[in-house]
């Protein structure tokens, strides 16, 4: 059975979240306080660490090791992406790493991608049906953006594991985004 956390994977989690943070508080540089920055924290962990740990859980719920790790290129990017101003935010400081073996599959390859965005668009939901309109806006944005079909996001692989279930996500998040 897989450890639940690996060494030192909770501190990356954490330097993830406040790579997250940098980004939003980007925008506030000028007049951030300590009340907004503590609702910026607040938010970056509630739209970044489910998405992360519901790939994990799955993962290992399929008896598959997995690891949250930082990547020092993407880091950059999402520190990067914290400079006031700059008008594209890439926010992928990390990624779990499902470590595969025999009976990994498209089909749970395709649950386990599915997860993350798939928590961002309940947790999304369940903002906006709270009144949490910022929250919910971002969280379906992060569901919308890892669901593209392209390169190692998420997307790629729920199309090719269920399309149906691909376009109900992408759909749901692109439409509640928009709201």
């Amino acid at each position: 059975m897989a450890q639940l956390f690996y060494k030192g994977e909770l501190a990356e989690l954490l330097v993830a979240v406040l790579a997250v943070f940098a980004v939003f508080a980007g925008d506030y540089a000028w007049r951030l306080s300590v009340p907004l920055a503590l609702k910026l924290l607040a938010f970056s962990f509630v739209i970044y660490v489910p998405h992360e740990l519901a790939h994990k859980f799955v993962a290992l719920y399929y008896g598959f090791p997995a690891r949250y790790r930082l990547d020092p290129f993407l880091l950059l990017l999402t520190f990067l992406s914290a400079i006031p101003f700059v008008p594209v935010k890439f926010i992928v400081p990390g990624a779990v790493y499902v470590y595969a073996a025999p009976g990994y599959s498209k089909r749970v390859d395709g649950v386990i991608s599915a997860a993350g965005p798939l928590v961002n668009v309940l947790l999304g939901f369940y903002a906006y049906a709270l009144g949490l309109h910022r929250i919910a806006q971002f969280s379906f944005w992060i569901a919308f953006f890892n669901l593209l079909p392209i390169g190692p996001l998420d997307g790629r692989k729920v199309l090719s594991w269920n399309p149906v279930a691909w376009a109900l996500m992408i759909g749901s998040s692109l439409v509640m985004m928009l709201l």
